[in-house]
């Protein structure tokens, strides 16, 4: 019988040994990263809280708008007036008037400036632009999406002011009505 020998190599692997500098460089990135980890988890909680609000009034005006719709009003008006200077609006970007005057049924939203037809029947609605010299404005009466009315002003290149008053009657069942601002290039 002749001996056998059997020589077993195991290799494993082996794992770097992080110097003080890289150990240091790790951790600062881990600090880093866990600051901004807070970070994010308060501005989550932030946008969560505001979700919740939101949806609370979202579900408060669906209420609000059903019982209007079950208990309609016999008389609708509502006026409202635009008490600072718009700039910067954008191509159709709703001009929302921020003092309601009147709304005997609480039908327009200043935050989106849309009107809810709350009850069937005729409407005249009545709205006038005014800019100053060398400027125009053109703006449109949105019906349930759709333009349905325009006004334009222009001064030229006088140095006058101007302004231009739009008066459209509808007769409507459901609709949603804004003013917005135009912009042509």
């Amino acid at each position: 019988m002749v001996p056998i020998y059997l020589t077993i190599i195991l290799l494993l692997p082996t794992s770097r040994v992080l110097s003080q500098e890289d150990a240091k460089h790790t951790e600062t990135r881990l600090q880093r990263l866990e600051i901004l980890l807070d970070r994010q988890q308060s501005i989550n909680k932030e946008l969560q809280t505001e979700i919740s609000r939101l949806n609370l009034e979202i579900t408060e005006c669906t209420s609000m708008k059903a019982q209007k719709r079950q208990n309609p009003p016999n008389k609708v008006a509502f006026s409202t007036q635009l008490t600072t200077h718009l700039t910067g609006l954008g191509k159709h970007a709703a001009v929302i008037f921020d003092k309601v005057i009147l709304d005997t049924t609480s039908s327009y939203n200043n935050g989106d400036g849309v009107f809810v037809v709350p009850i069937v029947g005729i409407y005249v609605f009545t709205w006038t632009v005014s800019i100053a010299n060398g400027d125009w404005q053109t703006t449109e009466l949105v019906v349930n999406g759709a333009p349905y009315a325009f006004t334009k002003v222009d001064t030229g290149d006088g140095s006058d002011y101007g302004s231009g008053t739009q008066t459209a009657v509808l007769k409507v069942r459901d609709l949603f009505v804004k003013i917005t601002y135009i912009q042509y290039l």
